[in-house]
Parts: structure tokens; C-alpha cells; sequence
């Protein structure tokens, strides 16, 4: 893994490994509605349920990866609880 700066200065972890076939490491349930704002990120409503697959420290970034049906992206903390 090695971090990237997003367009917004939050350090997220990435992999080379972005495939769907990436084990979950928690489950997070959406709690406020949220519409990508770019293409690497993943959109859903409230309800959804998310597979977290990588989750840095609170501390690093506010962003984390996860799978979302057939779709493999980032997302933010702020609107899913694990």
C-alpha cells in the first residue's frame, strides 16, 4: 500500500489491487446520502450497505475503499457507520 493526496488534501491508501474479488474488513451502513463527485468514488442512499475493504486511521484521512454492488470505490466516513 502507499498513500495519495485527494483534490480536497485527505491522504487515502492505494492498492494496485482495485478488483471486486478484495475481502471486506467490515461492513459500514449508510446513514446520510451520498452522490459521488468524482469517478473513483461510490454513491448510495441512505439504507445501503457498504463492504469496507480499506479503512486507514480516522487520524490519516476521513476517506476510506469499499464495494458497493459490483461497483469499487472511495467514500467518506462522515456518512456510514461501521
Amino acid at each position: 500500500s502507499l498513500f495519495q493526496i485527494d483534490n480536497k488534501g485527505n491522504h487515502l491508501l492505494v492498492h494496485e489491487e482495485s478488483s471486486i474479488n478484495v475481502p471486506a474488513i467490515a461492513a459500514a451502513h449508510v446513514i446520510k446520502r451520498y452522490i459521488a463527485q468524482a469517478a473513483d468514488e461510490l454513491s448510495f442512499e441512505v439504507g445501503d450497505i457498504v463492504s469496507v475493504i480499506d479503512m486507514p486511521p480516522k487520524e490519516l484521512t476521513s476517506w476510506w475503499r469499499g464495494k458497493h454492488g459490483f461497483q469499487v470505490g472511495t467514500s467518506t466516513r462522515d456518512g456510514a457507520k461501521t
